[in-house]
């Protein structure tokens, strides 16, 4: 029998479990109170995900009424002010918005890399309550802001939950077979039908995620999965990575221990892969924000924005709606807002921003409206985090609106990038209409302190944070 000294110890909470029990209780004061609030940020393909957090966070630390005029709390002077604060997560990366902010202030100036993991940020914002009760009982709150990144390749592994393996292979070899990606993924498909012993499954499974790559890289595909494939952090080089869709005769041979092998690790990956993510910082979010490369896609083609619209809608439906009301946010948190954002509106002229709204909003069909009705608050939005453009004209007979900026290289452009349908268009639009999308050098800041040229940054901040504050 252990002395009673050893079982005390063992029943008694050492210091850790008392800080980390002190963590929990403060977390959970601060959702009781709603000054606490934590949004994924992620973005679909090209989206330009860390130029946009890295501008929110700057937007929010260099706060100015006539640079934000429609963030509703800093106009009316209630904004006391905002710093940076230890992020919560130990666990998790910060997000290293010191050295994006330095390349965007370099000359020339620089985009900030692509982050490839989670990552977090922590901002504490002090204001003045609006008024009511809160207003004749304090002068001031603070509002904890965290702000996860994470990769969109993620976010579009959760449908895979609902799918069973040879129901996903069937969806995703559908897909690779036909065009454009067939160009790409035919030689893969007839090495995998010939594919006889275990022993090449992992050789494969290495091509399968060169081969999401270059889809992805190449020809703006957004649909692909598994995310991990694309972007496998510390799993890169595991089994449970090892695995791909089968063709749908294949998966007809029942006692093919093939297809047993494949399906057991696609099981795996959504039990130990999809699920622990939904579970640790998925499902923990009260606010999304997506953001999509809408002009991307359209200027690669039909495919394209068909297969974009494809993913939004899968997205949408691995979502918890419905209302944040104080029991779940202190015991089941949901997401009470969803935002998709159509970035680099600063590449169309500004006539062509409410059809770039318009199409964005065509892209989540009936599974929008179905989140509105569960009681979810499901916007679309038409922004530029940091807009590399002026707005200018030339006569060519008559004034056609441009865009003036300077290209990758440095040189000075000037460009009609053409109209922009306001709905998805048929397949036989791309036969008589061009679009000109190419990439934009960021604008000269020179100082840290400098306001970041935007477009609508305020609209988001506002349908971010303007309920709480």
């Amino acid at each position: 029998m252990l002395p009673l000294s050893t079982c005390w110890d063992t029943m008694t909470p050492n210091k850790s479990h008392w800080r980390r029990w002190g963590r929990n209780l403060e977390q959970w004061a601060y959702r009781g109170l709603d000054q606490h609030l934590r949004v994924g940020i992620t973005g679909l393909s090209g989206a330009g995900k860390t130029a946009f957090l890295t501008s929110l966070v700057h937007q929010l630390l260099h706060a100015e009424p006539q640079h934000l005029p429609m963030w509703q709390a800093l106009s009316d002077g209630r904004l006391l002010g905002v710093q940076r604060q230890s992020q919560p997560d130990l666990a998790l990366l910060p997000f290293d918005y010191d050295n994006a902010i330095a390349g965007l202030c370099a000359n020339p100036p620089q985009w900030p890399p692509s982050t490839r993991g989670l990552s977090e940020i922590r901002l504490a914002l002090r204001f003045a309550p609006a008024g009511g009760l809160k207003r004749q009982l304090i002068d001031h709150l603070t509002l904890y802001l965290d702000l996860v990144d994470y990769p969109g390749e993620w976010l579009l592994d959760l449908p895979m939950l609902n799918l069973e393996f040879a129901d996903w292979s069937r969806q995703q070899w559908q897909m690779l077979s036909a065009p454009p990606w067939n160009e790409t993924t035919g030689a893969w498909l007839a090495e995998v039908e010939q594919l006889s012993d275990e022993a090449g499954i992992e050789p494969l499974a290495a091509q399968y995620g060169s081969l999401l790559g270059e889809l992805r890289q190449s020809l703006a595909a957004t649909y692909l999965q598994p995310g991990r494939a694309l972007l496998p952090a510390e799993l890169a080089g595991t089994p449970i990575l090892a695995f791909f869709p089968l063709s749908p005769q294949r998966l007809e041979q029942h006692d093919d221990p093939l297809v047993a092998v494949l399906r057991s690790r696609y099981d795996a990956y959504c039990e130990q892969v999809v699920k622990p993510f939904y579970r640790k910082h998925f499902a923990r979010f009260d606010r999304q924000v997506v953001l999509v490369d809408t002009l991307g896609a359209l200027d690669k083609g039909h495919a394209q924005i068909t297969q974009m619209a494809d993913a939004i809608q899968a997205i949408q439906q691995s979502f918890h709606y419905g209302p944040g009301s104080l029991l779940r946010r202190l015991f089941r948190p949901r997401i009470d807002k969803l935002l998709f954002a159509a970035g680099k509106a600063d590449h169309i002229t500004v006539d062509q921003h409410a059809n770039l709204l318009s199409l964005t909003d065509s892209l989540m069909g009936q599974s929008g409206r179905l989140a509105r009705f569960s009681g979810s608050k499901v916007e679309t939005m038409v922004l530029s985090a940091i807009r590399a453009s002026q707005q200018g004209q030339v006569d060519r007979g008559g004034l056609i609106p441009v865009i003036r900026g300077v290209d990758m290289a440095q040189q000075a452009v000037t460009r009609f990038p053409g109209e922009v349908p306001s709905q998805l268009p048929e397949p036989s639009f791309w036969q008589q209409q061009g679009f000109e999308f190419g990439r934009l050098a960021p604008p000269q800041l020179g100082s840290v302190q400098a306001p970041l040229p935007h477009m609508r940054m305020d609209h988001l901040i506002e349908w971010m944070l303007g309920d709480k504050m």
